[in-house]
């Protein structure tokens, strides 16, 4: 007896088979993604678009693995379906085809601290004010919160009060001292690198490194402490901690640029400026990297920037909430 399946159902029954989908190993999970992806894409609602198929570029997901040629980038609206290879997913007949051959896909970069006066900065006068404006915070699902140099126990306020909330906190730095104060009272991510020391205490990296803390150095605004703050940025990383960018108002590809030019292989800068900033400010299940159920914000470059990152700039094609431009 045929069976009619009931559209209403289709994301339900998506979301069960992905967490069932948790349990496997990585290459047949993204398989089972795939194909669920496809059996289902007919069933979004009204409005969502046709189905929209990135085809044959070099992908570079943002989750640090090898690229994978001659891919395939299924987007439904303004998520995307499916991604991997060419060989493991098939294109429905109906699908808007881009050819991507010859060009390279990669993650829209996530800023954590994209001006110099981001949203959800806060500057509270007192303790008692900083609890006070997180609260108001939460109440209006605020995302993060940024700090700038603040007294400490005005600092320390905050930080309490945004982990209670369950909001991460982005903190700013220049100095040795700052960075040990945010990580002891528990920020999730620093913005700025350490400008007033090379004596970097390895218990200090190691920690950074093992909670998983971001560090976007904002050397854009360095200034005449740049040559420092790359030397430092590069200790950071070659202790592995994680690396996020910030342009702080600049130009985010300059950042990461400057990053490059630190000695981060241009691999890893790409991984630093779309997954991690994404973890930074706990997004990650939304954005950083192309794999299926992520928004579908990506970019299409005519050269490899896991070769030289400035090939960033040789955008071919936008894409922002499964929407394309040139």
């Amino acid at each position: 007896m045929a069976v009619r399946f009931q559209e209403s159902y289709a994301p339900i029954v998506l979301q069960c088979a992905m967490r069932c989908s948790a349990m496997m190993e990585e290459p047949m999970r993204r398989r089972l993604i795939a194909l669920l992806s496809l059996i289902f894409c007919g069933c979004g609602p009204a409005g969502e678009g046709r189905l929209k198929a990135i085809i044959g570029a070099m992908l570079i997901d943002g989750a640090g693995g090898p690229p994978v040629s001659n891919s395939v980038v299924l987007v439904a609206g303004d998520h995307i379906r499916a991604a991997g290879s060419h060989s493991d997913i098939p294109i429905p007949e109906d699908a808007d085809k881009i050819d991507g051959a010859g060009n390279f896909l990669v993650p829209a970069l996530v800023d954590i601290c994209d001006r110099a006066d981001p949203p959800g900065m806060l500057r509270p006068s007192s303790p008692a004010d900083a609890r006070s404006r997180v609260s108001e915070l939460s109440a209006n699902k605020a995302a993060a919160i940024h700090i700038g140099k603040l007294p400490a126990q005005v600092a320390e306020a905050v930080l309490e009060a945004a982990r209670d909330a369950h909001i991460p906190v982005t903190g700013h730095v220049s100095t040795l001292a700052e960075v040990k104060f945010l990580v002891d009272k528990g920020a999730s991510a620093l913005v700025g690198m350490i400008r007033d020391t090379e004596d970097l205490d390895p218990v200090l990296l190691g920690k950074l490194r093992d909670l998983r803390i971001v560090v976007a150095p904002a050397l854009v605004s360095a200034g005449d402490k740049l040559e420092i703050s790359q030397r430092n940025t590069r200790r950071l990383f070659s202790a592995g901690v994680l690396l996020g960018l910030a342009s702080e108002g600049g130009d985010p590809l300059h950042e990461a640029e400057l990053m490059a030019d630190a000695g981060v292989p241009p691999p890893d800068v790409i991984v630093a400026t779309t997954r991690n900033g994404a973890m930074a400010l706990r997004q990650l299940d939304d954005r950083g990297t192309i794999e299926a159920e992520k928004r579908a914000d990506l970019v299409m470059v005519s050269a490899n920037p896991a070769e030289d990152i400035r090939n960033l700039r040789k955008v071919a094609l936008r894409m922002a909430g499964g929407a394309f431009s040139r």
